[in-house]
């Protein structure tokens, strides 16, 4: 058995009343005895070694007192058959007490969710927790480890793990039970320097339960004490008389570099500690940087800067082409703990030909960067221009106002009546670059109908046609020589429906092309190609078969050329955010083979989402809808099952 007691160095002084005392510690101690396991389910049981280490605070703790304890233990002999993943775990240890009490004390862990591998001893990560000791507890009382016991939830079970020390433990601490009133408080600071503007981390033991604590700064000598120096306190006092929290220092004009004490009074107790502050010295020239060098009037573009003196008021500022200063456009800020400032600036002027920045008025720190004011107009694009009302589309553009926050409106055709209304979800985001990307999500209650679909940001506005309809189909390509193979996209179609697929004359007769026929999915979306031959073919139509029969079309455009190779596989969207329904589609697969398509972490492994089989058709091509909702997926794989194992993948992005 090893034992240790360890006094913190920010702990040496203790301030009560004009006198100086050793404060009382914390014990922490640790044992490696040799446990025996009894696995559960029938696994057997496991004997062997287990290292165990506890703190154990307050020092001296009132009789019914609360004791906090921190317990590591070393990995277990227990070891499992199977590897599992986030299993529900709950942890526990048992102490026998000697001493100024006797009987045992539990100390419980949170739940935890654990990965246990095969074969492997079992760790658990380390917990904390607290148990009471008796009221007529009194004097030292030592605690040694008698069991372990883990609990853990797998198949709708809970299964218990004990494991029992059996020989070669010991104590791993002692707490003192008796009034704590009289004791001295206790107060733990950082041994390093601190710098101003900066959280302090304060600890310490035996405050008064229920009072509130409040941070001072005093000179070396105890002197001088000034609660001003602190902005902002989250100091507390648990119901064990623990004090935990962080105090943050003033700006560096008000707290000078020095050696000082930190005092923390709680009404009743008073305790102080050594601190030194020395602000952040800068350890090369000032440098700025812009997040571009050009955008269009509107935009906010992002101004940074390093190695400047910490809490100084930074000045940036645009000028004209003959170095004019343009004083309407001047933003402030300050800069931080570590010599850094960040400042958002509105391209507001026209005449904006440079960018300069100085620190607190100095001519001597004044930078300059040049800027231009481009003139562009901003685009957008919708994509398949076709959505299911409640449905998402993906949006993408160019030429927007960077730093600005987009937001979508729902206009009639012709770009009037915009209802932002009718859109109810938007990821649109805006790049360094001015590039847009994103997905909205229109209202479910959005009537059938050819809209416009508006986006602004910073002053620049853009419309895309959008169609809203229950029911709809999307040709890729939509345009292509004779022989083109067209992917047709159906969604809204009843379910297990019969869907005809025919091209049409200007006429609305039916083109020389056969038809081509597809079994709709459980999910009302269906996938198939049709090979355009006919050169007077100006649309493709999909009816269903002896059910509503609802129709819709789409236009085709016959061009010269040579027929143009189609994607393998394709998500829509390609982005969103947790819950979004993405059509994935392919094609190129075995006819008739079964293909499973699954959500991939970065690292290759399947999501906790529930995998999506589909029956590939004739032609080789599938479509279904995959719901993402593990915020982990970072791909969507689709897998041929049980034939040439063919796999493909695409990016997915949550957003």
């Amino acid at each position: 058995m090893r034992r240790a007691v360890a006094l913190t160095a920010g702990a040496v002084l203790v301030w009560t009343g004009g006198t100086v005392a050793l404060a009382p510690v914390a014990h922490a101690g640790t044992v490696t005895p040799t446990v025996h396991c009894t696995l559960p389910a029938g696994q057997g049981e496991a004997t062997g070694p287990q290292q165990m280490s506890v703190d154990l605070s307050p020092g001296i703790v009132d009789p019914g007192g609360k004791v906090h304890a921190k317990v590591t233990l070393g990995p277990s002999p227990a070891t499992s058959g199977l590897s599992l993943s986030n299993v529900p775990t709950t942890p526990s240890i048992d102490f026998a007490m000697s001493g100024g009490a006797t009987g045992t004390v539990t100390v419980t862990g949170p739940q935890i969710n654990l990965d246990i591998p095969s074969g492997k001893p079992i760790e658990i990560p380390p917990y904390e927790g607290d148990f009471i000791i008796p009221a007529d507890a009194s004097g030292p009382i030592s605690f040694t480890p008698v069991r372990n016991l883990t609990r853990t939830k797998v198949l709708g079970s809970t299964y218990e793990t004990p494991c029992n020390v059996t020989g070669g433990g010991g104590s791993i601490g002692t707490v003192t039970a008796e009034g704590t009133a009289g004791h001295p408080a206790t107060l733990n600071a950082p041994t390093a320097a601190v710098r101003p503007s900066t959280g302090v981390a304060l600890s310490g033991s035996l405050w008064t339960v229920g009072a509130t604590p409040v941070p001072s700064l005093c000179a070396a000598d105890g002197g001088g004490c000034d609660t001003g120096k602190f902005a902002s306190s989250t100091l507390t006092i648990s119901g064990s008389g623990e004090l935990t929290g962080s105090a943050v220092l003033a700006a560096a004009g008000a707290v000078p570099d020095g050696s000082y004490l930190v005092k923390v009074g709680d009404g009743t107790k008073e305790a102080t500690a050594p601190l030194t502050v020395k602000a952040y010295l800068p350890t090369g020239p000032r440098a700025i940087a812009l997040s571009s060098s050009g955008a269009p009037v509107g935009s906010i573009i992002r101004v940074t800067g390093s190695n400047y003196f910490q809490d100084r008021w930074i000045n940036t500022v645009g000028l004209d082409a003959n170095g004019a200063t343009l004083d309407d456009t001047a933003v402030y800020a300050k800069s931080t703990s570590d010599g850094t400032f960040s400042a958002d600036f509105t391209v507001s002027d026209p005449a904006i030909a440079a960018i300069q920045v100085d620190e607190g008025n100095d001519p001597a720190t004044v930078l300059t960067t040049p800027f231009t004011v481009t003139d562009a107009s901003a685009t957008l694009s919708a994509g398949a221009a076709k959505v299911k009302p409640g449905g998402t589309i993906t949006l993408s553009g160019g030429d927007w106002p960077t730093g600005t926050t987009p937001a979508a409106a729902l206009c009639a055709a012709d770009g009037t009546a915009c209802d932002s209304a009718r859109i109810s979800g938007s990821t649109l985001r805006i790049g360094a670059d001015g590039t847009l990307a994103g997905t909205v999500a229109v209202a479910g209650s959005t009537p059938r109908a050819v809209y416009a679909l508006q986006v602004t940001a910073g002053g620049a506005q853009a419309l895309t046609p959008l169609t809203v309809a229950p029911s709809f189909v999307v040709l890729t390509p939509s345009a292509g020589p004779k022989g083109t193979a067209v992917t047709v996209l159906g969604q809204g179609f009843a379910k297990v429906a019969t869907v005809s697929i025919v091209g049409l004359r200007a006429d609305g007769s039916q083109t020389s092309d056969p038809a081509r026929t597809k079994v709709v999915g459980l999910d009302g979306a269906f996938s198939q190609t049709f090979t355009v031959n006919a050169a007077d073919t100006v649309a493709i139509r999909v009816r269903e078969v002896l059910v509503n029969p609802r129709t819709e079309t789409a236009a085709f455009t016959v061009k010269d050329g040579t027929v143009p190779a189609g994607p393998a596989f394709a998500l829509s969207p390609p982005e969103g955010p947790v819950g979004t329904v993405v059509q994935v589609t392919g094609r190129g697969f075995a006819p008739v083979a079964t293909v499973s398509v699954t959500g991939r972490t970065a690292d290759g492994k399947q999501t906790s989402d529930s995998y999506v089989t589909r029956v590939i058709g004739l032609d080789g091509t599938f479509a279904l809808n995959f719901t993402v909702r593990d915020p982990a997926t970072r791909a969507i794989r689709a897998c041929e099952v049980l034939v040439n194992g063919k796999i493909v993948q695409q990016s997915f992005t949550v957003s």
